[in-house]
């Protein structure tokens, strides 16, 4: 009897932390048996929680975590008085100075920037009313040229440029104006269109244009710190799927080899949290199944 008790008693208590506490309770003349002796060593020897390896701590400068998690301690970041902006930085593996090398593009946000564009239109007089009907805060045509041209670009109060393509000739007198400001209607953006209202939808819904600096990173804001975790993380995706198709002809391999070699994510005051580049691939592909 006694020592089927004892051998319940030791499986019991194989794994439990305070087994060596329990057996100092016994009476004392349960101690002097030999099996007892036997459970006191085995208590002692077995392994606990709290013997256990605390996993290594967290390098926010090393460590890439995956989106979900990236977003969420980017955005317990912000704790600035004004509505900081979640920016998206991707180093790419290019080399800006080869004309085979450029990235740009534009990406359409689904849940918006956060930021109220202003837009300006420049048309004939005959788009200029779509143009206003489409909800251009600025629409003009030879007028609006010259007052940029006379004021030296002073009165600017547009966030983005849309111009038809009749109206391009006129804007090469104030090009040295709106360039510098990243403000001249470009084909290459989609800026330059017959179809303005359509442009104009685009912006308002959140489109974003980006090219890559001299440093090889493409840049963006992908909302505010107001929006949801779950939209920012969608913004994100969706952002890092229209870089991947901007891939120039002239990088070599496939995907994001030799392409994409690092992602990270912050608030305007906050800092970066690097992000898995597979992780985040795999997101915008689940994005573009979507829409």
């Amino acid at each position: 009897m006694l020592r089927a008790g004892v051998r319940g008693c030791l499986l019991g208590l194989r794994r439990a932390a305070e087994g060596e506490a329990m057996v100092d309770t016994l009476p004392r003349l349960c101690l002097t048996n030999p099996a007892f002796t036997h459970l006191r060593l085995f208590c002692a020897q077995a392994p606990t929680e709290n013997t256990q390896e605390a996993p290594p701590p967290f390098n926010r400068k090393k460590d890439a975590v995956d989106l979900d998690r990236a977003v969420a301690l980017a955005l317990s970041e912000a704790r600035a008085k004004f509505e900081e902006t979640v920016e998206l930085h991707v180093k790419l593996a290019t080399d800006p100075k080869r004309s085979d090398h450029i990235v740009r593009g534009s990406a359409v946000l689904p849940h918006g920037t956060g930021k109220q564009t202003r837009i300006a239109v420049f048309a004939s007089e005959f788009d200029l009313e779509k143009a206003k009907e489409a909800g251009a805060d600025v629409a003009g045509g030879q007028d609006l040229v010259q007052r940029i041209r006379e004021s030296k670009g002073s009165d600017i109060d547009f966030d983005q440029a849309i111009a038809t393509p009749a109206m391009m000739p006129a804007l090469a007198s104030i090009a040295r104006i709106l360039g510098p400001k990243g403000l001249m209607p470009n084909p290459k953006k989609g800026t330059v269109t017959d179809d303005v209202a359509a442009t104009i939808s685009e912006f308002r819904k959140g489109r974003v244009d980006f090219r890559q600096d001299k440093g090889a990173v493409v840049h963006a804001g992908v909302g505010k710190v107001g929006l949801s975790a779950e939209a920012v993380a969608e913004n994100v995706a969706a952002f890092f799927g229209a870089v991947m198709l901007a891939r120039p002809k002239g990088v070599k391999g496939s995907g994001v080899q030799g392409y994409v070699k690092s992602v990270s994510l912050c608030t305007t005051m906050g800092r970066s949290v690097r992000v898995s580049v597979q992780d985040v691939l795999n997101a915008s592909v689940k994005a573009r199944r979507r829409v």
